[in-house]
């Protein structure tokens, strides 16, 4: 892989990082009006329908290629969405079950443990080897993410083991776009994985929520700015930067959002940021920092 290409990636993964840190505020304003559900929903189907022009737009481009979509091709993209989908709607679902029955700072903090699953499933299930600086930076991260979000101490609860459960899923989905990007477009990785995702949180509304049109018209700035930014724009930009960045530097660099959530809320919502979330916030960058330095080709 070339560097220009890695730090591709590595860009690419730091703007989502960036645009879902600024969505947090969207997501409160939102959550306001109408359940999780009914949010998830909605944004879903903003984020399909807002990646439909730009799928079309880079398609047309491709079409003097004479680009060839078979059956093969067709099989692999639907395995592909519907489980980076599938995994995204569960996780998405067990962040806010466990918040409910956590809190805001400790699902921030557990929900990103992501950094540590997905180099362990790497290791055991795809027999990728990470070098002892990749181990590092993990550390590093968690240490960081600890002073970040967690504030009051930490007692485990019930809540706590769905986002438990709800960072490897999230690692789940991380390790699963990295292996599809390599086989299918990603456009179409993020357009259909969007969909799987607005299809399953629709039934689960519909079963369980009966959401207003009064209360989603309110909801409705928060909606589209969550769903084409958070949405459509963050994880399009995931699906891109994965095809160069391995899965547990990825995870790295996405977990960075609980950062760049703490800068918006200091900033647009005059939160302060103590000398405690600042070294967090210090030791999270040196971890991305010392994980993306030159290393040998024996620990690559």
């Amino acid at each position: 892989m070339s560097k220009n290409k890695n730090a591709l990636g590595v860009l690419m993964l730091l703007l989502a990082a960036l645009i879902w840190g600024s969505a947090f505020s969207a997501q409160s304003i939102g959550a306001r009006y109408v359940n999780a559900y009914t949010f998830l929903a909605i944004r879903s189907w903003i984020s399909f329908i807002a990646m439909i022009p730009v799928v079309c737009f880079f398609k047309s481009k491709k079409s003097s290629n004479k680009h060839i979509i078979n059956k093969s091709y067709k099989k692999t993209l639907i395995i592909a969405s519907l489980c980076s989908g599938f995994f995204l709607f569960i996780a998405s679902v067990m962040q806010q079950i466990g918040i409910k029955e956590s809190n805001a700072s400790k699902a921030g903090f557990i929900t990103a443990l992501y950094v540590i699953f997905v180099p362990i499933i790497s290791i055991i299930f795809f027999k990728m080897k990470e070098g002892i600086r990749l181990w590092i930076s993990v550390v590093l991260s968690v240490v960081g993410l600890f002073l970040l979000c967690i504030h009051d101490g930490f007692n485990l609860e019930y809540g706590d083991a769905i986002l438990l459960f709800c960072a490897f899923l999230f690692a789940l989905q991380i390790i699963t776009v990295a292996h599809f990007v390599k086989e299918v477009d990603v456009l179409d990785l993020s357009i259909f994985q969007f969909l799987v995702v607005a299809i399953f949180s629709s039934i689960v509304m519909i079963a369980v929520e009966k959401p207003s049109v009064d209360m989603i018209i309110k909801a409705m700035p928060a909606l589209l700015f969550v769903g084409i930014f958070s949405g459509a724009c963050g994880y399009t930009l995931q699906n891109v930067g994965q095809q160069y960045v391995r899965p547990s530097i990825a995870s790295l660099l996405m977990s960075l959002e609980s950062v760049f959530s703490a800068i918006f809320a200091w900033i647009i919502l005059g939160e302060v940021l103590r000398s405690r979330e600042m070294l967090g916030a210090i030791l999270m960058f040196s971890a991305i920092i010392l994980a993306q330095l030159p290393i040998r080709s024996r620990e690559q």
